[in-house]
């Protein structure tokens, strides 16, 4: 089953869920704290390796966590 991160839009409380799709898509989940349904997915980025070098690694080279070339307007 995959974790799926929230933040409540009412009490503003960060949280993680186990669920399954279905889960998901039923609308079965609610904030841990105030129980409120009305919560909003957070999407984070993810990494993965394979070999030697993870993609994470590779990609915090740059000064920049906007983009991975340090040349973006976020940059300067």
């Amino acid at each position: 089953m995959p974790n799926y991160d929230f933040e409540c839009q009412d009490c503003h409380k960060k949280f993680e869920v186990r669920a399954t799709i279905q889960e998901m898509e039923e609308g079965k989940i609610s904030c841990v704290e105030c129980k409120s349904k009305n919560i909003k997915r957070i999407f984070n980025g993810f990494g993965f390796s394979s070999g030697k070098t993870s993609s994470l690694s590779a990609s915090s080279s740059s000064p920049c966590s906007t983009c991975s070339s340090g040349s973006c307007s976020t940059c300067r």
